[in-house]
């Protein structure tokens, strides 16, 4: 009786741990069909003609959307992007406010530099002319937040405008603005930031993973208790008939 209690007892955790396994697994590609609608709205914005930003006051459906600014570059509030890494090199973003003619601004990514450190630049020698028409994708940097130290130029990690706010003598646009075109004569260690790329994510063979835990969840147990192994056959231990000998007794 308790032999049979302990094989029930691991028989429901094995299933149940089973369950677990298939419903993370489920969870999965219910991410990887979010996922693929997500990307398929991204690549309808960025498919869609490009607009002049005439306003700070941007709706969440400007993300993704590649826009047009003019306006003066505000070189004495400077922003360096630290700790980034493009094609595995340690470098650094350059975000600089575009103030426009409207009396906001947008943090413009003028592009990235190396940095050995991956955390400070000269800036004196990527300075581009003061005005300038910039093109560009709209993209959010959540997850920013204020430095200890205040002076300019700012080192952060990402320009958050939401975060970053406060420092500013003028509104700033909630989305930051990746520059996609060099003007004629950029600085030469300037180069264009790398736009998001829409990918699949890992999703799929995260859920096979889960299902692959799910089948050692129950087919474990099974194996350890022998239920596959092939019993031999009980041999026969009766001597059966003494054989005779037909051959004529000598006499």
């Amino acid at each position: 009786m308790e032999a049979i209690l302990r094989r029930v007892i691991a028989a429901v955790l094995a299933l149940g741990t089973a369950g677990v396994c298939v419903r993370l697994g489920l969870w999965q590609i219910d991410r990887h069909e979010q996922r693929k609608a997500s990307n398929a709205v991204i690549a309808a914005r960025i498919e869609q003609d490009t607009v002049v930003l005439m306003s700070a006051d941007l709706p969440d459906s400007m993300e993704y959307r590649m826009i047009r600014a003019v306006g003066v570059f505000d070189r004495s509030r400077e922003i360096v992007e630290q700790g980034r890494a493009v094609n595995g090199m340690p470098a650094v973003y350059v975000a600089t406010p575009l103030v426009t003619a409207e009396g906001f601004a947008v943090l413009v990514e003028r592009g990235w530099a190396p940095s050995a450190s991956a955390r400070s630049v000269d800036l004196v020698a990527l300075r581009e002319p003061d005005t300038s028409r910039v093109e560009g994708m709209l993209l959010r940097l959540d997850g920013g937040s204020v430095p200890s130290d205040t002076s300019w130029p700012l080192y952060v990690r990402r320009a958050d405008p939401a975060v970053l706010q406060p420092l500013f003598p003028y509104p700033l646009a909630p989305l930051v603005l990746r520059r996609t075109i060099l003007p004629p004569g950029a600085p030469a260690g300037l180069r264009l930031a790398p736009l998001p790329q829409l990918t699949a994510g890992p999703h799929l063979s995260y859920a096979l993973q889960w299902f692959a835990f799910a089948m050692i969840a129950v087919i474990g147990p099974l194996i350890a208790a022998g239920v596959f192994t092939k019993r031999a056959s009980p041999r026969n231990t009766d001597a059966g008939p003494l054989l005779t000998s037909t051959r004529p007794d000598a006499k």
